[in-house]
């Protein structure tokens, strides 16, 4: 089984945890009592239990990644805390970083570029998400959200860094693939990838201000692909 990694516990000082989840391991548990990250969190520090969250079973869980993603997940432990980096995060001032190992056809390349959109759902239960562009067609138009998503890219030959404020499902595995830049192993977005692949996708570094002392706070962590 999959174990959580403590990156920071909660104190008088920190009103949240810092946990790293491997690749394979549920966020966030569907019914209580299923296994996941935040249910290994909530034994090792019962108060995270007492925070109410959007859904019941997902308590003051703030930052969550994709099943098939590794990386940095942030939960409060106090309602307070929860809803001042909830504010943080509707109004774009809690940053998450992502890395990638990325293919593309044709030469090497290493740039930086920055992709807007909205998004729509699509396939069996609306599993999947497209990007819609202005330029996209009119289906795609009308069925798409309002909210326009924006993802900060840096390609260094196969190595991709991506930075985003507001995060929409599956919102930079999609942007990158719309630019041409599938992520190696991704399941969904990624024609070339075959089952069982390792998907090379992390949520490394996040940024926000701690609702107990206002000082910025990064945290930053990565394992090696």
């Amino acid at each position: 089984m999959a174990k959580i990694k403590i990156i920071q516990s909660p104190d008088s000082t920190h009103p949240f945890a810092v946990i790293y989840k491997q690749s394979s391991l549920a966020s966030a548990p569907l019914k209580h009592g299923d296994d996941s990250a935040l249910t290994q969190a909530i034994n090792l520090f019962p108060e995270l239990k007492n925070v109410k969250g959007k859904k019941e079973v997902e308590h003051g869980l703030l930052h969550r990644i994709d099943n098939a993603t590794s990386g940095l997940l942030l939960i409060a432990s106090t309602q307070k805390a929860y809803e001042e980096i909830q504010e943080q995060q509707e109004t774009g001032r809690f940053i998450k970083y992502y890395r990638a190992i990325v293919e593309y056809e044709g030469e090497v390349q290493n740039r930086k570029f920055t992709i807007s959109s909205r998004f729509r759902t699509f396939g069996p239960k609306g599993s999947k998400v497209m990007a819609v562009f202005e330029d996209s067609n009119p289906a795609s138009q009308k069925k798409a959200g309002k909210k326009i998503y924006t993802t900060k890219v840096e390609i260094e030959g196969k190595n991709a860094i991506c930075c985003i404020e507001r995060g929409f499902r599956h919102q930079v595995r999609v942007h990158l693939a719309s630019s041409g830049f599938c992520i190696k192993g991704d399941p969904l977005y990624n024609p070339k990838a075959k089952k069982g692949d390792k998907f090379y996708f992390e949520a490394f570094k996040i940024e926000f201000i701690n609702p107990s002392t206002k000082e910025k706070m990064v945290y930053e962590y990565s394992e090696s692909f």
